[in-house]
């Protein structure tokens, strides 16, 4: 990689999303995040961490609960929704019994999802096949039901409120126990059950309390927290219990076995280890594969464990937020509730310095799924939960100043999008269908009368949303890939050829522009090279796969973008939330005192790879032209900024 001019954009300041709750399916091994904006991330956890795919909802994320691969959600509206994983839209809503719905539970075995309302109501559903189908209604209780827990045998229910926790029969609908928390005013918050019926309650008073199930009788009670206990959590074996709150410190007991005097065995919970992965308010713990995961106030999805000790965080950033039009030196931002397109300044001219051009503002209800600016900056293009909407940046010829001019003429294809990509001479649109799956060609007329090029029917070659759509120079290849690892190739409108599919799913993916070979990076961060004209990997793929580089796999977070130097055919460049390698293909650097500079050799193939870890949340890094580069990045101190005041008076001495 030779040298360059870097435009390090450290003004993107997207807004703050905090985690209201979280789920993991163990099968699919995907975990749904619920966001304070009323959306639901899906992560696929089965490699490094990263977003799948995101559903908006209608009103607030309040619990979640996975049953078969459905995904369940509950809100402050009083309604329960299932949601369509493929088509990211509700199934339908159910609502509850009398007020808001707070908490949601599902018990595999006997197919049963028990939902606790604002006035004291527990409402059962049986699950069917297609839909939630009424069961029954358990006794009213007092008080808000805060939270919701089935035991393993699917008989009993246990609920927290205020002052008190119940055990519910389910076949009698009656409350069997009531076992009181001996203070007034004394939130329990969160419930785990094992399966020896132990009960462990988080609660108000910051007390980890554990009560037996079958007895109903409180066994011992720990001071976890100085403050608000939040959540409580089981790792698998069901012998280490986590609980975090207001006062962010995550504690663990572990269940340990001690003999007696008597040399009869017991089993006591002590308090183990803590660790601090967030610097407010923590409101969800899930536990999955030896890996704790929490998040809270601050909106970081954090993966811990211990032992080793480590500490992953994953930033709320929205994917696909930065656009580059390269030609017109601009930058498309993407933010809930506006879009802004910045002038990146040229050395060569002192006085065009940095300047926003326009802000296209939309309702924040508006949810924008992807964005996407032309390389010449005369076409802007998102598209809404409704529908595709394409608009022109135009300059005024009496003021010289940049307007933004709406088209209202489209064609019948521009159905909502999932992925936009533009041509390289800005001339064609190409966008994939959230509801039909279809790949849609557009071509772009100042005229504003937009023609349908090409409209492709992908059903044959995708079995889930498009999510990675690239276009080489001149309108050549257009490659499309699905969650599932689906890749297909089409050229000139009609099909082209398929990829050989991987057990992980790509989360980027390049064309280069001289050699028109394509790379692929996929969630373990495995790296491929596929020459499109010969239609088969190259060698250098073939031997990078089966020795791949210890310093490119052996990182946490997926390679979230990919560029190359044009000016020459031999090195590939990928970057992550925090760092960028240079792959190269063959290089001599006998002369080059860097460190961090390694070479590899493998039978005939000779590489070397360099690291750069000079960013935070970088979030866009590619070429602008061969002198220059553009790097996007988020600074964290602008998520602490945006936190309410209350906890940044507390932490970091704001007033």
């Amino acid at each position: 990689m030779g040298s360059f001019d870097v435009h390090k954009v450290n003004f993107y300041t997207p807004e703050l999303l905090s985690i209201q709750c979280m789920v993991v399916d163990s099968d699919a091994q995907k975990l749904a995040v619920g966001r304070s904006n009323a959306s639901i991330e899906i992560w696929d956890v089965s490699h490094k961490p990263h977003v799948d795919r995101t559903l908006i909802c209608d009103s607030s994320v309040e619990g979640l609960a996975w049953y078969n691969g459905r995904l369940f959600s509950c809100s402050a509206n009083g309604t329960i929704t299932e949601h369509d994983l493929h088509s990211l839209s509700p199934l339908y809503n159910k609502t509850v019994t009398s007020g808001s719905c707070w908490c949601i539970a599902i018990h595999k075995e006997n197919g049963r999802l028990a939902a606790g309302t604002q006035d004291g109501y527990i409402n059962i559903f049986e699950i069917t096949y297609d839909s939630l189908t009424y069961d029954r209604l358990m006794d009213k209780q007092e008080g808000k039901i805060v939270c919701i827990s089935w035991d393993l045998t699917g008989e009993w229910l246990v609920t927290g409120s205020i002052n008190a926790l119940r055990i519910y029969s389910r076949r009698t609908g009656h409350a069997v126990h009531k076992l009181p928390t001996g203070q007034s005013e004394t939130i329990v918050s969160s419930i785990a059950v094992t399966s020896d019926f132990t009960i462990i309650s988080a609660d108000s008073r910051g007390k980890l309390c554990f009560w037996d199930g079958n007895k109903g009788t409180n066994i011992s009670n720990h001071q976890a927290l100085k403050s608000n206990a939040l959540v409580v959590c089981l790792d698998e074996s069901q012998t280490k219990v986590y609980c975090s709150g207001v006062d962010p410190v995550i504690v663990c007991s572990e269940l340990v076995h001690m003999k007696s005097d008597t040399s009869a065995e017991s089993s006591k919970w002590v308090r183990s280890v803590q660790l601090v992965a967030h610097r407010v308010e923590v409101r969800s713990l899930v536990h999955f594969k030896g890996k704790l995961f929490s998040g809270g106030v601050d909106g970081y999805l954090s993966v811990s464990s211990y032992p080793p000790k480590q500490l992953v965080k994953y930033p709320p950033l929205m994917t696909s937020a930065i656009s580059l039009a390269s030609d017109a030196r601009y930058v498309l931002m993407l933010h809930i509730g506006h879009l802004d397109v910045w002038y990146l300044g040229d050395k060569h001219k002192y006085e065009n310095k940095l300047s926003k051009l326009v802000t296209i503002k939309y309702s924040k209800n508006d949810y924008v799924r992807c964005s996407a600016i032309s390389p010449d900056g005369t076409w802007i293009v998102y598209s809404t939960e409704e529908k595709l909407k394409i608009f022109s940046l135009i300059m005024d010829s009496v003021t010289g100043e940049p307007m933004i001019k709406k088209t209202d003429i489209q064609p019948v294809e521009c159905d909502v999008s999932t992925q936009l990509a533009f041509s390289s001479d800005s001339k064609y649109l190409w966008f994939s269908t959230k509801h039909e799956n279809t790949l849609v060609c557009l071509e772009m007329s100042h005229k504003f009368d937009l023609l349908t090029k090409y409209c492709i029917d992908t059903s044959s070659y995708f079995k889930d949303l498009i999510h990675l759509l690239e276009v080489s120079n001149w309108n050549k290849y257009v490659v499309a890939a699905d969650r599932q690892s689906n890749i297909a190739v089409f050229n000139e409108g009609k099909f082209y050829c398929l990829l050989p599919k991987y057990h992980c799913s790509p989360t980027s993916m390049k064309i280069h522009p001289i050699t028109e070979n394509l790379v692929i990076a996929y969630a373990d961060r495995s790296v491929v090279e596929f020459n499109l004209n010969k239609k088969e990997y190259t060698d250098f793929s073939e031997k990078l796969f089966s020795n791949p580089p210890q310093e490119l796999i052996n990182r946490s977070f997926p390679i979230n973008c990919i560029t190359f130097d044009a000016s020459r055919n031999d090195s590939m460049i990928f970057s992550d939330d925090n760092t960028i390698c240079v792959l190269t293909k063959s290089e001599d650097n006998s002369s080059n005192p860097e460190k961090k500079i390694k070479k590899l050799t493998s039978k005939t193939l000779t590489y070397s790879i360099k690291t750069i870890q000079n960013y935070e949340h970088l979030v866009f890094f590619d070429f602008l032209n061969r002198e220059e580069l553009v790097a996007v990045e988020v600074n964290p101190s602008s998520f602490v900024e945006k936190l309410p005041a209350v906890y940044k008076r507390k932490l970091f001495g704001m007033t």
